[in-house]
């Protein structure tokens, strides 16, 4: 692929390749590094210098703003993926004998390339199955009091460091008995449980489920949203579901702005270091044995009581150690709360070090197997931490 530049008075049309553009943001990656390798070199110590701290941190702010240049490079518009699904409007009306209206909201923002790359999958069986399931027949929506021409809107938006994606339309609504009904089938609830709406939408991204009647061209199978799940756990996102009875429904992506580098704070167990991404932590608290930890009666399970609130505890040491017995951390341990797509979860750590924009690195190799983690972070000093991924770790805690 390749990264237009605008013509302007005094150039013309730049092409780059992404590769080459890869290339630069492994070597500015490099670059950091280095850069805190020398400052933190052990050559320094005792040495004085007093305009030293001075310019490391005019260095550091350098790298940094040449980081996020890097970045932006290989940011493309959203837009090149909205368009790509609006030629599939003329087909889905032909295969569902519906009237469809696609609109297009924020498509001037900006996301990772790599990022687009693997997008117009994912969205395309969301958008099909808002056709398909969602938007109504024109005389059913005549009935109804609704325009003939269902709408279907694409919107991109950035908040902080996340791109938010989301397809919403102006159908029925998700079908909370069919749903319901399924989900009891395959054994995800009891005969008589009545889940809360934000839990039992979450089951239409089960591997293999679908509540179509037969298997057609746009939808039945159940590998749709299955494959969306799939992707947005490669993305480092996160996906959420809204829907109102008769009114329509939503499918929200929320992604971050950049792959190659991550805000993290980076905590210390042991002799181990670890990475948590700035928007998964809730807040760092230090609890009191006496009125903050307790035992919950269902199945004595460790919790944190935080305000009023029960939290699941999840040790690391599960996953990246031997199974510690269920005390309270020792005197001193702090607990990062972190948010999941199941609530809340503490991690017990010894302590907290710095937040920093950490270099990330995927896990390849036999290192794939590792549990619960998005890859290894590069940090300043030159050490390496573990990501870890929260969804997965109150999956595994849970298990």
């Amino acid at each position: 692929m390749s990264a237009p530049v605008e013509a302007g008075p005094d150039g013309g049309l730049l092409r780059v390749s992404s590769e080459k553009i890869g290339r630069l943001m492994d070597l500015v990656g490099e670059l950091s590094l280095s850069v805190a390798e020398t400052v933190h070199s052990p050559d320094l110590e005792g040495l004085e210098l007093p305009a030293f701290d001075g310019a490391v941190h005019r260095l550091r702010m350098i790298v940094r703003e040449v980081q996020d240049a890097a970045t932006e490079l290989r940011l493309v518009p959203v837009e090149e993926v909205f368009k790509r699904l609006r030629r599939m409007v003329r087909e889905l009306e032909r295969q569902t004998g519906k009237k469809i209206e696609m609109v297009f909201e924020g498509a001037e923002t900006a996301i990772d390339k790599l990022v687009a790359d693997q997008l117009y999958d994912p969205l395309l069986h969301v958008v099909r199955n808002s056709a398909d399931h969602g938007l109504e027949p024109p005389e059913e929506r005549r009935a109804a009091g609704k325009p003939e021409t269902g709408r279907i809107v694409l919107a991109a938006a950035q908040a902080g460091s996340e791109v938010r994606i989301s397809v919403s339309d102006d159908g029925r609504g998700l079908s909370r008995p069919k749903i319901l009904k399924r989900a009891r089938e395959r054994g995800l609830f009891g005969p008589d449980e009545e889940p809360e709406p934000a839990t039992l939408w979450k089951v239409i991204f089960e591997p293999g489920f679908s509540t179509a009647e037969a298997v057609t061209n746009l939808s039945g199978r159940g590998v749709g949203m299955d494959v969306l799940n799939a992707t947005m756990t490669a993305l480092r996102g996160r996906i959420g579901v809204d829907s109102r009875d008769g009114q329509g429904s939503e499918v929200s992506l929320h992604i971050p702005v950049s792959l190659a580098f991550l805000d993290c704070i980076i905590l210390r167990l042991g002799a181990r270091l670890y990475a948590l991404p700035i928007d998964a932590v809730s807040e760092i608290v230090q609890p009191k044995p006496c009125d903050l930890m307790g035992v919950g009666a269902a199945g004595g399970s460790e919790m944190l009581r935080l305000r009023g609130h029960w939290i699941p505890v999840c040790r690391l040491e599960r996953f990246y150690g031997e199974a510690p017995s269920a005390v309270p951390p020792p005197a001193g341990q702090v607990l990062a709360v972190v948010s999941t797509a199941t609530g809340l979860i503490a991690l017990p750590v010894d302590e907290v070090l710095d937040r920093q924009q950490v270099v990330m690195k995927p896990l390849t190799g036999r290192l794939a197997q590792v549990r619960a983690s998005w890859g290894c972070a590069l940090l300043g000093t030159g050490e390496v931490a573990l990501v870890l991924d929260g969804n997965r770790l109150a999956a595994g805690g849970a298990a």
